[in-house]
C-alpha cells in the first residue's frame, strides 16, 4: 500500500527550504515517524494549519523510498488556547520533547498517544505544572522505566526510617540503602504518596489534589533526576522554562 492514514500529533518541525517542513509525529498506529509535508510553509498551503507544532492531525501518508510524505491532513485539534499562552506552549513543548526522546521510531504506544493528548486538553483549565508532572512519570511507565515507589528499590525491604530515591536503582531506597548509594536523594513520605497518585489516577481527577511548594520542588528535582539518568541528557524546554521563570533559578521546572 503506497497510501495509508495516521491520527497523530504533530511534536517538532523544521524548515527544509522551498516551502517544505520535515515533520516528527507520535502517532497512534505508528508512534515516533518522521515525514515530509511538501509545501506545507508557503501560505497558501491547505496543509499549513494541520501541521502546526502541537497539532492534533489526521494524516493521509504516501510511502516514499527513503521518507514517507504527506499527502492529504485535516486538523482535529488546534490546541489554540496552548499558543496563546507562553506558560502552556513551554509545557506543551516539554511534553512534546519527552516522547520525542523517550519514545523509540516505528513502535505504536497507544496509552502514550493517549496521555499526551489528554493532558494537553487538559492544560486549558487545569494545573499545568502538575499534570506535566504525572505525564513524566507515566510516560516513564508507559516505556518500561517505571520508578519503584512500593518497596525499596534495592534490598526489596519495606522502606524504614528517613527514605531516599535513585534514579541509578530505579526508586525509592530505605535509609541503610540510600545512605550507601551515590546520587541517592533524600526524598519525604508525602512526595511518594504523590507520585503514587500520579500513577494511579487519571488526569482529570488532579484537579483534587494539593501538592504544596516544598513538595512540587521535590518532586521536580527527583523526575528530572530521573528522567535525565534514563534519557542521558537534559530536555531543552526545562531549561526554557527556569529562563521564563527566573525565580525559579536552581529549581528543574
Amino acid at each position: 500500500m503506497k497510501l495509508y492514514k495516521v491520527e497523530a500529533v504533530v511534536l517538532r518541525s523544521r524548515d527544509l527550504g522551498g516551502g517544505d517542513k520535515l515533520l516528527i509525529l507520535f502517532s497512534r498506529e505508528h508512534g515516533k515517524m518522521k515525514v515530509v509535508a511538501h509545501g506545507a510553509a508557503k501560505p497558501s498551503s491547505r496543509k499549513r494549519g494541520a501541521v502546526q507544532l502541537f497539532s492534533h492531525t489526521n494524516f493521509l501518508i504516501h510511502r516514499g523510498r527513503e521518507l514517507d510524505s504527506v499527502s492529504q491532513c485535516e486538523g482535529v485539534e488546534m490546541f489554540s488556547f496552548i499558543m496563546g499562552d507562553l506558560e502552556k506552549i513551554g509545557y506543551a513543548s516539554h511534553l512534546s520533547e519527552l516522547v520525542d526522546a523517550l519514545a523509540p521510531e516505528g513502535e505504536p504506544n497507544e496509552p502514550l498517544f493517549f496521555l499526551l493528548l489528554e493532558t494537553m486538553r487538559l492544560m486549558e483549565t487545569a494545573d499545568a505544572e502538575i499534570l506535566a508532572r504525572s505525564f513524566e512519570i507515566n510516560a516513564a511507565g508507559f516505556l518500561g522505566y517505571r520508578p519503584v515507589l512500593e518497596l525499596c528499590a534495592q534490598c526489596q525491604g519495606q522502606p524504614a526510617g528517613n527514605i531516599f530515591f535513585s534514579p541509578g536503582q530505579g526508586g525509592v531506597l530505605c535509609e541503610t540503602c540510600g545512605r550507601l548509594e551515590p546520587g541517592a536523594m533524600p526524598c519525604s513520605r508525602g512526595v511518594v504518596e504523590t507520585l503514587k497518585v500520579f500513577l494511579s489516577w487519571p488526569p482529570a481527577r488532579l484537579r483534587q489534589l494539593k501538592v504544596g511548594e516544598a513538595a512540587r520542588k521535590q518532586i521536580k528535582k527527583l523526575l528530572h533526576e530521573y528522567l535525565k539518568y534514563h534519557l542521558e541528557q537534559d530536555l531543552k524546554s526545562a531549561a526554557f522554562l527556569n529562563r521564563l521563570y527566573p525565580e525559579h533559578a536552581g529549581r528543574d521546572v
